[in-house]
């Protein structure tokens, strides 16, 4: 009897110290896949850093340099300015087919935000505030004349209706596609944040983007340096931070920009039908009604990307009813 019960608690002990091995050799397992993964984006990173030459020029601002593209000439015409929404890898291959078309009619510029495309890091509080005043420095730095039309989608629409305000001698209209609203539900808290960062960090994202599961919109997902600058900064300090501010100094900046309202601007605001968010069409007529002059257009069957959804002639049609409108034509 006792034999048995020894034999018992051998065999316990052998099942306990064999359960202890298994759930180490997996632990070590993981640890060196993260290590590998860790070390393969670190390298690949680095590697391929300068691997793409700038298009247009970069800007020093004052303390870090920008990225601007520019095309076209004015014409007598406002010069249009391109703001990308939050994430968007590249500005330029954001706007690229649309800002060669419309740079047949007047001068139009998109460039990249702090810790974007070709820019390099800013390492500031990335408020909407901060990015106009650098929108606002790098227009000055390189040489580039107002009137602006203010073209912003989603967080870049936030950006556009406070230099617009901040800086309205220098602004003749506003155009928001599917703006971000200062009211709107969802963003990601900090700890959320940096858990993607951290996911980013150990090569998850070049595995999604192995099997085609990359948290971007198909357009960057299928191009090479779209692919190149969301490897290189997704998530990266400046990103984070913007998207940290967004519902809050953001938000509030915002909310005091349109607290004075835009009077006689010309606002035309583009929106798209989300069926998850029945109230967004009328978040979207509360930032119409901001100005006396002022157009809203659902546009039908439409993504939150619309500017890659519609046609040129489309764009056309935008900015030159706008221009209409300026009594540009």
């Amino acid at each position: 009897m006792e034999k048995q019960i020894r034999l018992n608690e051998t065999r316990k002990k052998h099942l306990i110290r064999g359960f202890f091995t298994f759930f180490k050799w997996i632990g070590i397992s993981f640890g060196v896949l993260i290590f590998i993964g860790f070390s393969y984006q670190q390298i690949v990173t680095r590697v391929t850093a300068d691997k793409y030459k700038p298009v247009g020029e970069t800007v020093n601002i004052g303390e870090y340099k920008l990225h601007l593209y520019a095309l076209g000439e004015a014409n007598n015409r406002p010069t249009i300015i391109l703001e990308s929404g939050l994430g968007t890898p590249s500005s330029y291959k954001d706007w690229e087919k649309i800002q060669s078309e419309l740079s047949n009619y007047t001068r139009v510029i998109s460039y990249d935000r702090a810790g974007y495309g070709w820019s390099e890091p800013a390492n500031n509080e990335r408020t909407t505030e901060k990015i106009a005043d650098d929108l606002h420095g790098l227009l000055e730095h390189s040489g580039e004349k107002g009137p602006y039309i203010l073209v912003g989608h989603s967080f870049g629409g936030f950006t556009s209706q406070v230099f617009a305000q901040k800086y309205k001698e220098d602004v003749a209209g506003l155009i928001l596609i599917d703006s971000s609203h200062v009211a709107q539900d969802g963003g990601f808290s900090k700890s959320e944040s940096y858990l993607i960062r951290g996911l980013k960090e150990i090569g998850v994202g070049r595995l999604l983007g192995l099997i085609n599961m990359l948290p971007i919109h198909d357009h960057f997902a299928n191009d090479k340096l779209s692919l190149h600058f969301f490897h290189q900064h997704f998530y990266n300090a400046d990103q984070i931070s913007e998207l940290q501010f967004m519902m809050t100094k953001s938000a509030d900046q915002v909310r005091a920009a349109q607290l004075e309202g835009f009077r006689e601007m010309p606002l035309y605001i583009l929106s798209a039908e989300h069926e998850d968010y029945p109230e967004w069409s009328n978040l979207q007529r509360q930032t119409a009604s901001l100005s006396k002059n002022s157009k809203h257009l659902v546009v039908k069957n439409a993504s939150h990307y619309i500017h890659l959804n519609q046609t040129l002639g489309h764009w056309n049609l935008y900015c030159f009813s706008l221009f209409t409108k300026l009594k540009y034509d």
